[in-house]
Formats: C-alpha cells, structure tokens, sequence
C-alpha cells in the first residue's frame, strides 16, 4: 500500500510540475481603420511573442485607382518608411523584420502618404 501511496505522490507531482510549465505566449494583432465598402481602409498586422515584436506588416486598399504612395510604420519611436509603392487599388508592404521588444501599451501604426486619412493600430501588450 506504501508503494502505490509513493506512485500516486510522484504521479501528482510530475502532473503540477508539467503543467507549470507553460509554453511562451504568442502574440499576434491586426487591426484597421477606413471603409472598405466606400472610400477604402488600411491595416496593419504585427507578430510576435509578448512584448517582442518580430514582424509587421501593412495593407491599403483604395476603392478607386490611384498612382503611388508611401508606407510609414512606428512602433514606439521606431519608425520604417517604405519606398514608393505604385499599385491600381490594392498596396502591401512587408512583413517587416523588427525583432525588438517595446514596453507594455505601445502602440504600432501604419499609415500610407496617398490615404492620408486616419492610421491603422493595434496596442502591444504582454
């Protein structure tokens, strides 16, 4: 009976120990702003685990034809900007290598020089 009390225990503990360990938390967002079904809207789209990001990416799509333009992404006070990026309606850039950690509430932007309206965000958080 001693032996099986000592199995159960040690079972138990392998149990407790195995769930306490947890794998790291992956961490990904997108968000957008605009109107897709009217004027157009852009996105943008961040990976990473916790409060390192490891890519970013941006999308505008425009509901009319328009030339070029230029992506800019922050995140903090890092800032990445796109050469010109020349599309009919839909334009994308990235993903971006950023491979840096930022504090908790940071957010991260996209906007783009031919639909200057608005950004496009999400906020990291652990």
């Amino acid at each position: 009976m001693l032996n099986r009390t000592r199995t159960a225990i040690m079972a138990g503990a392998c149990l407790i120990g195995a769930l306490s360990i947890s794998p790291p938390a992956y961490a990904s967002g997108s968000g957008c702003t605009g109107n897709p079904g009217s004027s157009g809207s852009k996105c943008i789209s961040v990976t990473g685990t916790k409060l390192k990001v490891n890519t970013v990416k941006t999308t505008l799509t425009k509901n009319h034809a328009d030339d070029c333009g230029k992506a800019t992404i922050t995140i903090g006070s890092w800032k990445k900007t796109s050469g010109r990026i020349c599309e009919a309606r839909d334009f994308s850039w990235g993903p971006i290598t950023v491979n840096k950690s930022f504090r908790d509430g940071t957010k991260a932007c996209a906007s783009w020089s031919n639909y200057p309206r608005g950004k496009a965000c999400v906020t990291i958080h652990d």
